[in-house]
């Protein structure tokens, strides 16, 4: 076993983990976490520099500066994933 494989792998980070060099380089449909506001949404559109986020649920845009966006993990879609069939079930919106 060579050692530059384990090196080489440790290199390697997943979509969810690596951030874009520009807002613009998020495609639409993306779920980003809105750092100053805590909060999930999917990106809609790009305007001003800055990135148009909906609740996962729907809702009223929020304008997030680039700055403040990142991609959500894997763990938090699954959350939002979950509340939304709970909340279904039981005849709510998440």
């Amino acid at each position: 076993m060579e050692q530059t494989d384990m090196a080489d792998n440790s290199q390697t980070s997943d979509a969810a983990g690596t951030m874009p060099e520009r807002a613009e380089e998020y495609a639409v449909g993306t779920l980003i976490i809105d750092e100053a506001r805590k909060r999930m949404g999917v990106l809609m559109d790009h305007v001003g520099g800055c990135l148009q986020l909906r609740p996962p649920a729907g809702g009223r845009e929020w304008d997030c500066g680039p700055e403040y966006a990142r991609p959500a993990r894997e763990d938090e879609i699954l959350r939002v994933n979950v509340a939304t069939v709970t909340a279904t079930d039981q005849g709510r919106r998440a």
